[in-house]
């Protein structure tokens, strides 16, 4: 034994002064050892070294205050403020050790297992076997910080067991007889646990579970359970256990190729099937989904995202919790950044989860083509443009439309010696559409035409804005006024064409400026028009406002060209001078924020649209009220006028305690609360605990109105 050998020479140093070295031919396995004072006794054979001892061989490290060494024997035997460090930065404190002479075996004291992270195992007496297994008796495991100021606060969580094994080889602990307490309060009896260690950062294993109660499904119990396959891939499968429905197998892969990545999900159950009313039919049926997500990088310039959404059914995912949308998207799509270009081609695939969603005449884009660029600027400070668009929109039972777009512009930006910004622009753009079952469109208002039809769309504009700056002390106010000026000629969409991508439009304060205010490039806004709008900042130490208010004027209105009907009555738009909208949004000293954005009927300043929001931070409280009224008395689009008011809040208690709650409730004539929940949270750098009721008040087919309660629990090291 090197420690054998390195002592015996160590004893004839001593006897003969001469300097301790290493045995012969180990150099690779020295034994470095000092301390202050170190003494042998002929009696009893034992070598004694007493004052900061320190041992380390084989990137094992020993320190105490005594080290004895036992010739006969060949046991070290360590006291008081021992440490034990191995190769693996772990580290043993005990009271008191007896060793084997390679540091690696033997029995321990009153010991804590420090882990690198800061994790640590604390036991009566333990066990070291082979250098790489320690056996703890009546140990208590945690990964949380152990509070200095509170010394007897139990930790966020901790695991208690008869035995505990870990196994550094594995890398893995192993408990007997275990109860996990939270909070200091026992949780769950574990005859058998095992997690991985604090080293490991991925590891297969089951997870915590988690527990939910609702109307739909009763008790709902999910079992986690992690599979890793290799560093760049995992898996996750949950059975779902459900007292009304039965079991549900939900899953999850994730992979990551170096190029890219990849992560799919799903779920599936078999059920009694279910009519519109929510009454069994007496047959099974198979219901699930399955979701995929990936990106590709091909080269720097180069990339390509892949999403897939597909469900069974309208209400599968709503009823058994995955996901609120109502409407799934699947995408592909192939982009490549080019110097001052951009090009791509996609492919755009819906599937409608509402009631009123038919199947076949949702439509899926195949392709859509995009190419933008961006020229340098020239001597002047002029911006060349160019954008390409190309769309194939096909349904398996309705209208079909294919449109060609391109579209060339020139804009010359200028800003005058006091302040001034000028910008000058001239916009060409052609469109060329195909439509084809023009008599099955999806809703009647946006159909066009079979056949061809194309369109020339010219347009000039001007804009001009001047801030005026005030400082005064530590506050700044801004105030400018805009103008834009934009010719075009009158309509531009005429009867034959489809509107397929600018079917819903607001008038905002986000628009009311903008030169092309429709989104999507079906409709066009023709006609000679003007926007005007004012614009006031205050900018102070504790206090933050912004206002704006804007308008326009358009020379021709719908009324003079029957192809205007996009801007009838209700658009905000309809008449020569359109709504007013405004926008004002205070800051007060981080602790209260307003905002409010409202559109005004031009004739009678009836409240058209009313968006306010408001939270109020205090001490430990975050408090939040939101208004919205949509009331726009126009029934062209899908989006139906409403109104409703919406309450959050926070409140923080003790330490990292947090209380919230929620309130959704419609306002119209046939007002009901919509939602509203409430629920308790603990956060803490090593647990997270939570208990939370929701009601629901919504109904559609299988989903019923109902209350839920969900329990979820993460603990650091156990998912």
């Amino acid at each position: 034994m090197i420690l054998k050998k390195f002592l015996s020479l160590m004893l004839l140093s001593l006897l003969l002064g001469m300097p301790t070295l290493a045995p012969a031919g180990e150099e690779d396995e020295v034994l470095l050892f000092s301390a202050e004072e170190v003494s042998f006794n002929q009696n009893t054979r034992e070598v004694i070294a007493t004052g900061h001892v320190e041992m380390s061989h084989g990137g094992y490290t020993l320190l105490a205050d005594q080290v004895t060494y036992n010739e006969r024997t060949g046991t070290v035997h360590a006291f008081g403020n021992v440490k034990i460090t191995d190769p693996d930065g772990n580290a043993l404190y005990v009271d008191e050790a007896e060793l084997d002479d390679e540091l690696r075996e033997g029995f321990l004291v009153n010991l804590r297992f420090v882990f690198p992270d800061g994790s640590r195992l604390a036991a009566r007496d333990g066990e070291r076997i082979s250098g790489n297994k320690t056996v703890l008796n009546y140990a208590v495991f945690t990964p949380c910080v152990i509070c200095d100021d509170h010394p007897g606060r139990p930790p966020s969580w901790q695991v208690r067991a008869v035995r505990v094994t870990h196994d550094q080889q594995k890398k893995r602990i192993y408990y007997k007889n275990a109860t996990l307490e939270v909070l200091g309060i026992p949780i769950i009896y574990l005859p058998y646990l095992s997690h991985p260690d604090p080293t490991v950062d991925r590891a297969s294993g089951f997870l915590v579970p988690e527990v939910g109660l609702t109307r739909e499904l009763g008790l709902v119990l999910k079992f986690p359970y992690h599979i890793v396959f290799s560093p760049s891939s995992d898996a996750t499968i949950t059975p779902i256990l459900t007292t009304k429905e039965g079991l549900v197998l939900a899953g999850e892969y994730r992979r990551h190729l170096g190029f890219g990545q990849f992560h799919l999900e799903g779920s599936v159950t078999y059920v009694d099937e279910r009519d519109a009313d929510n009454l069994k039919t007496g047959d099974k049926q198979l219901r699930g989904h399955f979701f995929a997500n990936s990106q590709f990088k091909h080269s720097e310039n180069v990339r390509t995202r892949v999403r897939f959404q597909l469900a069974s059914d309208d209400t599968y995912l709503r009823r058994y919790g995955f996901s609120d949308v109502d409407t799934l998207k699947s995408e592909y799509i192939t982009e490549a950044f080019m110097g001052r270009s951009y090009y791509a081609i996609r492919a755009l695939w819906f599937q409608g989860l509402r009631v009123e969603d038919i199947s076949g005449l949702t439509g899926f884009a195949l392709p859509l083509v995009q190419l933008n660029h961006v020229a340098q600027p020239d001597r002047i400070g002029g911006v060349w443009r160019i954008n390409f668009n190309g769309l194939a929109l096909h349904r398996s039972d309705g209208m079909d439309t294919r449109r060609l777009s391109l579209r060339g512009s020139y804009e010359i930006p200028y800003t005058t010696r006091v302040g001034q910004i000028l910008r000058l622009g001239i916009y060409l753009r052609g469109d060329l559409y195909n439509i084809s079952n023009a008599e099955r469109p999806d809703s009647p208002f946006f159909a066009g035409q079979n056949g061809t039809e194309g369109r020339f769309l010219p347009e000039l504009s001007a804009s001009f804005e001047w801030p005026f700056i005030k400082t005064s002390g530590s506050s700044q106010q801004i105030i400018t006024p805009v103008i834009t000026l934009i010719v075009a000629p009158t309509g531009g969409n005429p009867a034959a064409l489809s509107n397929e991508d600018s079917r819903t439009f607001e008038l905002t304060d986000t628009n009311i400026l903008s030169i092309d205010r429709l989104p999507g490039l079906d409709q066009w806004e023709g006609g000679t028009r003007t926007n005007f709008g004012l614009k006031w900042m205050l900018n102070s130490k504790n206090l933050n406002i912004e206002a704006f208010i804007g308008e326009s004027y358009r020379f021709t209105i719908a009324g003079d060209d029957p192809e205007d009907i996009f801007f009838s009555q209700g658009s905000g738009l309809s008449g020569h001078l359109s709504d007013l909208v405004t926008r004002f949004i205070i800051t007060f000293d981080d602790k209260l924020t307003i905002s409010s954005r409202m559109r005004l009927d031009n004739d009678d300043l009836t409240v058209r649209r009313n968006e306010i929001d408001a939270t109020l931070y205090f001490k430990n409280t975050r408090v939040g009220i939101g208004y919205f009224k949509l009331n726009r008395n126009r029934q062209l689009e899908e989006l139906e006028d409403h109104e409703e008011i919406r309450l959050h809040g926070t409140w923080s208690f003790k330490t990292n305690w947090q209380f919230f709650g929620h309130l959704t409730r419609n306002l119209t004539t046939t007002g009901s609360t919509i939602s509203q929940g409430l629920g308790v949270m603990y956060v803490d750098d090593c647990v997270e605990l939570s208990i939370s009721w929701r009601k629901s008040f919504t109904s559609d087919r299988d989903i019923v109105p109902g209350s839920s309660l969900h329990f979820r629990i993460r603990l650091k090291h156990l998912g």
